[in-house]
């Protein structure tokens, strides 16, 4: 039916629909609350300026105020997105070059800037318009370039909507229904590994709109009830009205007619556009038809009549004519049948729409055969059969060709059989005959190709050998690189912390030197007043002083003490591990190493700050331990724990609006029993941030080696592996828990040795 068409070009449309009701209030709101002139705005902009739910009057300004306004504050990756969401309002507008050459500024600042993620968003909307032009082959190669990228950077919500922008393309442009089906699966398989309801209702509609379009309606029908669930939950009206009208459509199509009127009856309740609403009367006035309610059918029939003449909608006329047409009929009126066929009749010529052609042929054939008018039924009769075959769909034709060819190749196979029946006997003698020399010849053939076998499988043997000889050499000098590698990396390891270690204890040292110096410099004005004093005989004064010169010494030898304390502490803590266990305060060691690794990043960023929190279990004590490995351990895990807070703190896209977020790292111990009844005493070293947590996929490589998720020479993928084998040797355990947006703890338990 009319839909076909209809129901492509607005899938393709909600494929792209990303956005909300909700979260258009809700974007609005922000941006009214948020007048600054900073990144935080240009994204809100951007956000909005890329739902279709927004008018495209609105969508241009606010795409035009986020481009200029990031040009103001030099923020590229917001001037890109901006440009290929204005690009697709230009062309929406009928502007196509001003929209191509949008769209090639948005591509050159996104590939010069470097940022995966806005390259694959300016790619993804670069995809969407040449889409959108018709334009199928660009905007293919436009959307596979941004999938791979999707893929590479593990961008999983935004790679599951590009797959399914690329099944719209094969199915809507291109027509290719079994590679959009492959797409629309793949689309679901990676939605399905991600909490985001908008990609799996995308990814489920996509699935039922090319399901439909093989014909599989019942397959079709179950995944537009399951986008229509999600819809429901997202409180998103519009597609919610759109999904009705497809379940509403599957009934029909499937002949379900009373099943069929619920869901037209409920979208036509949340339809907000005149089209839409007058595209939903039609069905239930199509649906009325089939069920024989006359005064219903036209009831609806006429009101979406109404509206296709009011919005200037032909094609729309030409189909509600139609039903008008066939309900006249049912009610035995030919004449006002006859009327609304011809008026159809003529829109569907304006339009060149075969279909409502075809329906309305068929309505005057059939009102001429109510009048008795023969001759003009014949003629009409004709010209719906003429049409109809017009439409035949090409697979059932060529279904139909194949079982042609199927049934002549079998009729011929059985004519062969019986020829060769008759030949059978005439064949038997000759048969006979030769027996004998078939069976000499064969028993030669055999020993010739035994021989030539035997030859070939030793030539075999001897190239095996060979391949295996030099797989054997390459993997023993892959294996000897490997191994200098592995070296060279475990050395980079401990050289970075090392790095964290002489930084940390550079800041430490720092403010007992400061009062030795100041005590210094107090101490010689001190001395320089006693001489000026000896020499007027002030001997009182002299005697003052000195008692002062005798009290700053003895803070200089206080301070100076306190350092030669601390840098032996620390030196003793970053020397080579002697592998001895010995009494150690795990407390004292959590707390210096917590100072030295924020100090230490500190030394590198001084504009990164952190809330350091810290509950020690004051009942611990010592406990044996190797104190410069178990060391390392905890600078590790909080260097590592500090990286995570101060990404999240720089990520230009925080999760979820969040603009006021504060790094927190918490260093916790605890002494506890394994179980009631176990006698052993067990020590944790809890160390948790507040960061973006790690990816549940990437939760079981954390303790592989040279597995990282640094980006390339800022880290060796060692630093936990080392950890976690240092642990082990203490018979203890390295523990992790995370949850995505919300932060990871690392615990590390250790037995209590007495």
């Amino acid at each position: 039916m009319k839909k076909t068409a209809f129901l492509l070009l607005l899938i393709t449309l909600f494929l792209k629909l990303t956005g909300q009701e909700i979260l258009i209030k809700k974007l609005k709101n922000q941006l009214a609350q948020h007048r600054q002139q900073d990144s935080f705005r240009v994204n809100r902009l951007n956000q909005l300026a890329q739902l279709y739910d927004v008018p495209v009057g609105q969508r241009d300004s606010i795409a035009v105020e986020s481009m200029e306004l990031s040009r103001k504050i030099n923020y590229p990756a917001g001037e890109a997105v901006a440009l290929i969401s204005l690009a697709l309002v230009k062309n929406e507008k009928g502007e196509s070059e001003k929209a191509d050459s949008l769209s090639k500024q948005a591509l050159t600042i996104a590939e010069k800037l470097g940022d995966q993620w806005t390259l694959a968003q300016v790619l993804k909307g670069a995809g969407a318009y040449k889409s959108f032009a018709s334009e199928a082959k660009p905007a293919l190669s436009y959307f596979f370039k941004a999938e791979a990228i999707a893929q590479e950077n593990n961008y999983i919500e935004l790679l599951s909507l590009i797959q399914a922008e690329i099944s719209g393309v094969y199915s809507a442009s291109l027509s290719d229904y079994p590679r959009a089906l492959e797409w629309a699966l793949k689309s679901l398989k990676t939605a399905e590994t991600t909490n985001c309801l908008n990609c799996m209702e995308v990814a489920w509609t996509s699935t039922g709109q090319v399901y439909y379009q093989l014909g599989d309606q019942p397959r079709s029908l179950e995944y537009f009830k399951k986008a229509l669930a999600a819809d429901k939950r997202m409180g998103n009206k519009t597609k919610e009205a759109v999904n009705l009208i497809n379940i509403g459509e599957r009934y029909r199509l499937m002949g379900q007619y009373e099943n069929a009127i619920k869901p037209y009856q409920e979208a036509l309740t949340l339809a907000k556009s005149l089209y839409l609403n007058g595209l939903i009367k039609s069905d239930i006035a199509d649906v009325y038809v089939k069920l024989g309610n006359v005064p219903l059918a036209l009831e609806y029939a006429f009101s979406a009549r109404d509206i296709a003449v009011k919005i200037g909608d032909t094609e729309g006329e030409a189909w509600t004519a139609g039903i008008l047409g066939k309900a006249y009929l049912n009610k035995n009126n030919p004449d006002s049948a006859l009327y609304f066929a011809m008026s159809g009749l003529a829109a569907a010529r304006k339009t060149g729409t075969l279909e409502f052609m075809r329906d309305n042929y068929e309505v005057l054939a059939n009102a001429y055969a109510q009048k008795k008018d023969f001759d003009h039924a014949f003629n009409y009769q004709a010209l719906y059969f003429k049409y109809r075959d017009s439409m035949l769909n090409a697979e059932v034709s060529n279904k139909g060709n194949l079982l042609q060819y199927n049934y002549d190749l079998e009729k011929k196979q059985a004519q062969i059989a019986a020829l060769n029946q008759q030949k059978k006997m005439q064949r038997l003698f000759l048969i006979a005959s030769l027996v004998v020399l078939v069976m000499i010849v064969i028993l030669a053939i055999v020993l010739f190709r035994s021989n030539r076998q035997k030859h070939k499988a030793n030539i075999l043997l001897s190239d095996q050998k060979e391949l295996i000889e030099q797989q054997r050499n390459e993997t023993d000098r892959t294996l000897l690189q490997l191994q200098r590698t592995q070296a060279h990396l475990i050395h980079s390891e401990k050289m970075a912390s090392l790095g964290e270690l002489t930084a940390g204890i550079a800041h430490e040292i720092q403010n007992p030197l400061n009062f030795v110096n100041n005590f210094s410099e107090l101490n010689k004005e001190l001395l320089i007043e006693m001489k000026d004093e000896i020499n007027k005989g002030n001997m009182d004064e002299v005697k003052a002083i000195a008692d002062d010169v005798i009290d700053n010494q003895e803070k200089i030898n206080h301070h100076g003490r306190r350092a030669d304390t601390i840098v032996k502490g620390m030196l003793q803590h970053s020397r080579s591990s002697t592998g001895v266990k010995e009494p150690t305060d795990i407390n004292k060691l959590a707390e210096e190493y917590l100072r030295l690794a924020y100090h230490g990043l500190r030394a590198k960023d001084k504009s990164f700050n952190a809330t350091l929190q810290t509950s020690y279990d004051e009942t611990i004590g010592n406990i044996n331990v190797i104190p410069q490995d178990i060391g390392r351990v905890i600078l590790n895990l909080v260097t590592n724990a500090l990286y995570a807070v101060k990404e999240k703190q720089n990520n230009p896209y925080p999760p979820n609006g969040q603009q006021d977020y504060e790094p927190i790292v918490s260093v916790s111990t605890n002494a506890f029993k394994p179980s009631p009844t176990d006698g052993g005493l067990w020590v944790s070293v809890s160390v948790k941030d507040n960061g973006d947590g790690i990816p549940q996929k990437v939760l079981d490589k954390v303790f592989q080696p040279f597995f990282t998720t640094k980006p390339t020479g800022q880290g060796t993928g060692l630093g936990l592996s080392l950890s976690y084998d240092i642990v082990k040797a203490h018979g203890g355990e390295l523990k992790v828990e995370t949850k995505e947006g919300e932060g990871t703890e690392f615990i590390m338990q250790l037995p209590v040795i007495i």
